[in-house]
């Protein structure tokens, strides 16, 4: 799998519907140990699409794709929403990612988000996002 041109050279901040958004992600890998026969499981996480200031959401915004890419590794999902208990004013997408590769903690993971608003899509990102061990 390849990173579309697209979201390969996405920029780290994007202006969108009057406001300027970067994203924030928090991957983890499961390493508990389970029974035999366990399968490893893979990469999951939390991925946030942050405002400059806090404020409503531009009404529609929704998250379309996500690419995880370590080394020559690409993963392609559609993201989840987060269940929220409050309308959250500084992260306008709260997303959830789940059953991806299998890559140790301390890998460097490359994040990028399609996101549409308005009927136009963009693409951010951010690089470099550490794996974490969750125990």
């Amino acid at each position: 799998m390849t990173i579309p041109p697209q979201a390969r050279n996405a920029p780290d901040r994007v202006d969108a519907e009057g406001h300027s958004y970067i994203l924030r992600s928090d991957l983890y890998r499961d390493v508990m140990p389970g029974p035999v026969p366990t399968p490893r499981r893979g990469v999951g996480g939390t991925i946030f699409l942050r405002a400059d200031v806090a404020s409503d959401a531009p009404q529609g915004i929704r998250a379309e794709k996500v690419w995880l890419q370590s080394g020559a590794v690409v993963w392609e999902t559609v993201p989840q929403p987060l269940q929220t208990f409050a309308a959250d004013r500084v992260n306008h997408l709260s997303l959830s990612v789940r059953d991806g590769p299998v890559w140790d903690p301390g890998a460097k993971v490359d994040v990028v988000l399609q996101f549409s608003a308005a009927g136009r899509a963009y693409f951010i990102q951010q690089r470099g996002v550490p794996v974490i061990g969750a125990l």
